[in-house]
Order: C-alpha cells, then structure tokens, then sequence
C-alpha cells in the first residue's frame, strides 16, 4: 500500500466509528422518547367503545410498544449489514490498484441495476419506514384521518404502516404512499380538539334563541372540556338561510367525536321545540301539466301551515 493509503483508511476507520456511535445514541434517544409517548397516552382508539378484549388501552399500548421495539430493531440491524459492507468497502481499497478500474465500474453497475430492479418496491418502503421513523410526522398510537380514513396510528412496519380505523378495520398504507400524500395528525403535539358542528337556520330565525340552543347543547355533553364556553358564529347568509358553527372544547380525538354528536342531536331536538326551520325551502306537487305530478321549488317568508304546526307539535 501507499502512504496515502495507510493514512486514508484509519480516518475512513475513525469517521466510520464516530458515525456509528452518533446514530447509536440518537437512536436510542428516539426509541425512549417514542416509548414514553405511547406510555403516556390516555386515549389510544379513535372513538370511546366498549370492545370485546379485556383491556383495550392496555393491549395497543403493548402492541405498539412491540412494534417501536421490532422496528429499531430492524433499523438496526440493517445498519449493521451497511457498516459490513462499508468496512468491505475500505478493506478493498489496497486492491483497486490491482484491478482493472472498468471491470469495477461494470460489477459496480451490475449490482445496482440488480439490486434496483429486484428490490425497488422494498427498498422504497425501507427507507421511507426509516425518515418516518426519524421525523417522528406519525407514532403508534397517534389519531390521523388519511384520505377517507379516521383511526389510530396501530402498527409502523418496514414497509407499510397499519391504521386501526374506527370501525376497528385495519387500513394498510405502504411507508412510501404515506410519506408522499398529506394527511392529518390530530395527536401529533396534543390531544385536545376544538369540535364544531356546522348546521343551518332559516334567515328569519330567532339568533339569540339559535345561538343560546346552540351554546347549552354543547355544555350538556360529557364529552365537553369546559375550558372556555361553547363558541357561536354565523359564518354565511346565503339564499339557503344562515350557516352557523358551534365549536367546543374536548380532550382528545373520540372525545371530539362523542361531542360532536351530542351537539348534533341535542341542537337538533331543541331546535325543533322551537319551531326553528333549517331553511325556507319547500317542494310542493304540480299537478298542473297534464295531469303529470313534478317537483316545484316554492320559497316563502314564513313555512306552510301545516309544516309550523307539524314542528311546533
């Protein structure tokens, strides 16, 4: 060997070890605090049911500390397969002297155009497995609407990621689909969700008494966080009537869930006390035309005769 040789390959040594004591420590400092996540989280499913294991929060804390184990574990050991073929790498340094620089290059070529073709998908996933690993955008146990898909984070293999909807389905995305699309994670920082329900009134309703329905079915949920009082706003005036929102507090994701429809039901059974319409959009028969019965859009002031009494019954 060369001397330039016998000084490049101790520093290769050195910087090689150096690399592997940081990713050792970083490692181990995420799969501590992934740990203490999961451990410290109250609510694991996306909604609140009674299910037909003994201890539902108990076993997905399990299963998801199962699952943070086996993945660093993986990572692990596939980085030392690349330390190995690294260390080959910087022991067959003495010998690129000997061999042909285009016999290198070809074998180089060949085993990447190999390696591409055979394992691309797997590779993909890997790799996409690992930055969601190190990025920590998603953890066992965290609440995410993907596409159509509201559930919990239940399992982060190596290559795809499980999803345990709220119908307690699993969906399973592929680690790089996931890493590619946008998707939403309630529980990323914090657990605690600003529910709203969206409704619409008739034009000439009565705000006060709307918005006083509105506010008191919110607070007689147990689902409400009472840190501030239930919020009302008006948030357009089309030729439909009003659209309002009623926002409140809840804890966490299946609290938001229990909230929201209790504020659904309860606002619409008062409402209906009240004689409060959700528009002044009406469709009567026209029998008219030959006899022939068609749906004729009537708008009015003030709703029929016979609809006021049915609502104020």
């Amino acid at each position: 060997m060369t001397l330039e040789q016998w000084i490049l390959i101790p520093a290769l040594l050195l910087i090689l070890g150096l690399l592997i004591l940081a990713g050792r420590r970083l490692m181990l400092g995420i799969e501590q605090r992934q740990r203490e996540t999961i451990k410290k989280r109250k609510k694991v499913s996306p909604i609140a049911t009674e299910s037909p294991l003994d201890h539902p929060a108990r076993s997905a804390k399990q299963k998801a500390l199962k699952s943070v184990g086996r993945r660093f574990t993986v990572i692990r050991r596939g980085l030392m397969v690349i330390v190995l073929l690294l260390l080959i790498m910087i022991a067959s340094i003495p010998l690129l002297g000997i061999l042909p620089a285009a016999a290198v290059s070809l074998a180089i070529g060949l085993v990447g155009v190999i390696v591409g073709i055979a394992a691309r998908s797997t590779l993909e996933n890997l790799i996409a497995g690992i930055m969601l690993t190190f990025s920590g955008v998603i953890r066992e146990g965290d609440t995410v609407i993907v596409g159509d898909h509201y559930g919990t984070i239940e399992d982060i293999t190596w290559t795809h990621c499980v999803i345990k909807i709220w119908n307690w389905r699993r969906h399973l995305i592929p680690n790089s689909e996931l890493l590619s699309r946008d998707f939403v994670n309630l529980t990323i920082h914090d657990s605690y969700q600003w529910c709203h329900v969206e409704f619409w009134v008739a034009a000439d309703a009565d705000l006060k008494e709307v918005k006083k329905a509105a506010i008191e079915a919110a607070q007689m949920s147990e689902s409400h966080a009472g840190y501030e009082d239930p919020k009302f706003w008006v948030m357009e005036m089309g030729k439909e009537g009003l659209k309002c929102w009623i926002a409140a507090w809840a804890d966490s994701p299946s609290e938001a869930w229990e909230l929201g429809n209790d504020i659904r039901t309860e606002l619409t059974a008062r409402l209906q006390q009240l004689g409060i319409l959700y528009h002044r959009v009406y469709f009567t028969l026209d029998q008219s035309r030959e006899n022939q019965p068609s749906l004729t859009e009537v708008t009015q002031s003030s709703p029929p005769h016979d609809i006021r009494e049915r609502y104020q019954a």
